[in-house]
């Protein structure tokens, strides 16, 4: 309860605050994101060194450190300090912007290009997941098909199922709900089933809450 928790909040900290809010102030979340994906994204021990050293000085309203002063707290040589600020650059985890203060341009180290490849991380484990969950939704389906049958499917009953997913684009959920029916009515034919996709495709049921209401008013 405690991981998921904190997976949560950090969710949802990235989505209801600015880069701004998250890196202004001291927040071991940020800490947490970075170190929990930094190697996923193809960021290497050194570059991560640095990349918190430069989190650690816009905290204290130090947007461009130099190499110097990050060589110092990383203690490492200067030149691989600055060979290492390049890696970053190069990669896409850092960027160099400028921005106008009293009347004077000024250069910044700006994170939002390691933030924008974290969040493409995310959506990219959003959508295996997903897909994940819709192919085991998938396989239970074809179990409780061969449990209500009380036989193995045909390979021509399996393209069936397949095509009303992938052809016809029926849900999980009303597939289910239509085998349910045919169970109901002593009717265990997949051409029964076809008829009641149909004709619940007519009548534009396309879930349990749709199908409540439909047999409520009938």
């Amino acid at each position: 309860m405690k991981n998921e928790f904190y997976e949560v909040k950090e969710l949802r900290l990235m989505s209801e605050y600015t880069l701004n809010d998250l890196v202004g102030t001291p927040q071991t979340v940020i800490a947490n994101l970075i170190l929990d994906h930094y190697a996923l994204l193809g960021m290497d021990d050194h570059q991560l060194a640095i990349f918190l050293q430069i989190i650690k000085f816009r905290q204290l309203n130090e947007n461009f450190p130099s190499p110097e002063q990050l060589a110092q707290v990383v203690r490492q040589p200067v030149t691989k300090v600055y060979q290492t600020l390049q890696e970053l650059v190069k990669n896409g985890f850092l960027a160099v912007t400028a921005f106008k203060k009293d009347g004077q341009h000024h250069d910044q180290y700006d994170l939002t290009p390691f933030f924008n490849k974290l969040a493409q991380l995310q959506n990219q484990k959003n959508r295996v997941d997903q897909f994940q969950t819709q192919q085991a939704e998938i396989s239970q389906l074809y179990k409780e098909f061969e449990v209500e049958f009380g036989r193995t499917l045909s390979p021509i009953e399996f393209e069936t199922i397949d095509s009303w997913l992938n052809q016809d684009h029926y849900s999980v959920e009303i597939i289910r709900l239509a085998l349910r029916e045919a169970v109901l009515s002593d009717a265990r034919s997949f051409k029964y089933l076809d008829r009641i996709l149909l004709d619940w495709q007519r009548r534009q049921i396309k879930n349990s809450a749709d199908l409540q209401r439909y047999k409520q008013k009938f």
